[in-house]
Formats: C-alpha cells, sequence, structure tokens
C-alpha cells in the first residue's frame, strides 16, 4: 500500500522530537448507530430534521479500507432520496455535535484543553469529476478563535484524489493568534469542496491524531511569586466554559487536600502544578515557583558576604559584584504584581545591568545560578 507524506507548511526540525495525542475515537472504532462513529456526528443527523430520509447517504463505516485498527470513516457527495432538487451534497462528518439554523447545519466543537502543534490523519479522495476532499480545524477559547488564519476561523486544506492512502501532516503551531489553550476543538472532513458538489465523491479518512512539541498547560500568578512568609498569591490554571473541567493542585508533586478550583491562594514556598481533567482526558501544567522569603534567609545572608547588588536606590545602571564567577547565572527583575521585565545572563564576577529603560519604582530582582537555584533575590529601588 502507498503512503505519500505531504507537508502542507513546513515544520521545524524539533517538530519531530513531538508526540502524538490521539483525537476521541481516531480509527472510528465504536459505532452508536450503523452510520455514525462515536464521539462524531455526520451530516445527516441534521438534515434529517429538514426532510426525512434513510440514515446512509452519506457517512458510512468503511470496513474494507483502513489504516489503523478495523474501521475508518468514509463521507460521500450525493443527493437526497425523493429531494433531488436540494442538489447534490457533501457528505461531512464532525467531531462533536450539531444543529440545524435555518436550512444551514452548524458543527460544535467538544471539550479541549491541549494546545497541538500539528495534526495528522489518514485519507484518501476518490472523484467521477473535478473535486477535491477538506479538512479543517477550529480551536477557540471561551468562544473566541485562537489560531489566526486570513479570512477563516479555521484552518482549513483541500485533500487532492489518491486512491490510496496518504498520510498528512499539518502544522497548527504558526497559526496561533496567542498564548491561550483551548477549551473547545472542532474537527470537520468534507466530501466535496467544488462550488458545485460532485457527485459520488468520496472521502476516507482515519487515524486522527495530534502532534506536540509545546509544554502542557501553564499555570499563571495575579501577583509576585516571592513573598514574606504570612503573605500569599493566587495560583490561576487554564479556564473554560465547559463545566467538564475539573482540577486538582498540587504542591511538589503531592495532591493538595481540597485543592480543586481552577485557582489556588498559594500561603507556602514550593513548586505548583495543576492536573486539569476535561472528561477523563487530562493534562498537568507546568510548575510555578513560589517562594517564600523567609524559606531563603540563609541565603541573603551568604549572598551578603559574596555578592553585592549596587546602587540602591539606582538610576540607569545596577552593578553585580561576587566573588564568584557568575557566568551563565540569570538576573530576572520582576516588578512589584510579579510581572518579568527582563532577563540578562551574567558573565564574570562583575556586571553592570542597564536599567535605563525602568521606569521610577520598586522592582525584586533574582539571582540563580545553571541548575536554577536561587543565590541571591531582594528589592531594589529606581529614581529618575
Amino acid at each position: 500500500m502507498k503512503k505519500r507524506l505531504t507537508l502542507l507548511v513546513a515544520f521545524a526540525a524539533a517538530f519531530m522530537t513531538g508526540f502524538a495525542q490521539q483525537a476521541p475515537n481516531r480509527s472510528f472504532e465504536t459505532w452508536t448507530n450503523p452510520y455514525n462513529p462515536d464521539g462524531w456526528i455526520g451530516v445527516e443527523i441534521l438534515l434529517q430534521n429538514l426532510i426525512p430520509f434513510p440514515n446512509a447517504v452519506f457517512t458510512f463505516r468503511d470496513t474494507t479500507s483502513f489504516t489503523d485498527g478495523a474501521t475508518s470513516v468514509k463521507v460521500v457527495a450525493d443527493t437526497i432520496p425523493g429531494a433531488s432538487t436540494l442538489g447534490v451534497i457533501p457528505g461531512v462528518v464532525s467531531l462533536g455535535t450539531g444543529a440545524l439554523v435555518g436550512q444551514s447545519p452548524q458543527f460544535t466543537g467538544i471539550p479541549f484543553i491541549y494546545r497541538p502543534d500539528s495534526i495528522f490523519f489518514d485519507y484518501k479522495f476518490t472523484s467521477p469529476g473535478v473535486d477535491s476532499g477538506g479538512a479543517s480545524i477550529s480551536l477557540t477559547y471561551k468562544a473566541a478563535p485562537i489560531m489566526a488564519v486570513p479570512g477563516r476561523q479555521a484552518l482549513q486544506t483541500k485533500l487532492a484524489p489518491d486512491s490510496n492512502w496518504v498520510h498528512m501532516a499539518v502544522a497548527v503551531a504558526p497559526f496561533y493568534l496567542n498564548n491561550n489553550y483551548p477549551d473547545t476543538m472542532l474537527i470537520q472532513f468534507v466530501s466535496s469542496t467544488a462550488n458545485a458538489s460532485v457527485m459520488g465523491s468520496t472521502l476516507s479518512i482515519d487515524n486522527v491524531r495530534f502532534g506536540y512539541i509545546n509544554p502542557p498547560v501553564s499555570v499563571t500568578a495575579s501577583g509576585t511569586t516571592t513573598f514574606c512568609t504570612g503573605d500569599s498569591v493566587t495560583l490561576h490554571a487554564h479556564t473554560g466554559t465547559s463545566s467538564a473541567f475539573s482540577y486538582q493542585w498540587n504542591l511538589g508533586g503531592t495532591p493538595i487536600s481540597g485543592a480543586t478550583a481552577s485557582s489556588y491562594l498559594a500561603k507556602a514556598g514550593g513548586s505548583y502544578t495543576v492536573v486539569i481533567d476535561s472528561s477523563g482526558t487530562t493534562a498537568t501544567s507546568q510548575a510555578i515557583v513560589v517562594t517564600d522569603t523567609n524559606c531563603v534567609s540563609g541565603i541573603h545572608d551568604i549572598a551578603a558576604a559574596n555578592l553585592s547588588v549596587y546602587p540602591n536606590p539606582a538610576n540607569n545602571v545596577l552593578n553585580i559584584h561576587a566573588d564568584l564567577n557568575l557566568g551563565g547565572y540569570n538576573l530576572a527583575v520582576y516588578d512589584l504584581v510579579g510581572k518579568n521585565i527582563f532577563n540578562q545572563i551574567l558573565e564574570g564576577s562583575n556586571n553592570a545591568v542597564n536599567i535605563e529603560k525602568l521606569a521610577t519604582g520598586t522592582y525584586l530582582y533574582r539571582i540563580t545560578d545553571k541548575a536554577n537555584g536561587i543565590v541571591s533575590q531582594s528589592k531594589f529601588d529606581v529614581i529618575k
């Protein structure tokens, strides 16, 4: 069986380090009725609200040709028996739910909290005329698209005729509009993209899955993550409109009892993560480190003898002097709400850091070694 790799968008070399995350029922093994795969909806269900017709007209199980498992899905462009005046209608299979608005079918996606870099699937397409199949993916957060595709709200591609199975790898990452993670995903496959659909155009789809090189869901803080004992900071997980989301916060990898809301008030230092569950599919966030300055008071004592940051207050330059080689160490400067203003890799024992662009105010600096351990941290003032 011939397999042809088609790249619609150039991939970075690092893409090959990604891993596959399977879409629900990627191989169409489970079916809820004779023509509709579990988790996916065919156009028949919507059109039956408009005019009664036999179930299996546009969407079928395909048990004779597949690349994964024992079943693939097949959609066919056809006419509705007894309603030929409606013309040839493309077969459509969509992951999610749908409704008929007037005479136009509209599809709604399923809860989804990952941020894929690519989508993979296998297809074959045949047509007795000039036609092509189509595929689209749309990711939204709070009903707003998070992908910027000129003129569209979904990433769409045409599928050229090929009677053999074709392996598709479509880049998603270049089209992200912002850093949001989705709460809803909609995938659709259609048997005809011609202005006048060609009778008999047939698209088979199998093995739908995703690739990732991005880290999983992130956590944000509403304030500075470094504070004195007795203070706190609120950590926020990714949220969406789906009631299917559930949360479990962890400290140092251990679940925190009762911490099951989308936000958590952190009063102790440590490394926090959150596990988000979307209808049984889980994603674990990157860690966010909260520092209680009393826990690192010893570090300040050591820094006082071996490392100095001056002047304080400063104007245009902040000097960093140490008895040890700071080469490769990182200086991070934050404002008082915890926003990272800039980072600078240090060199040698003496560094002059340009702070001309900092406005008058109070800032926090943190110096970390090559292993990301905190060497020194404190506040400094800028006066212009």
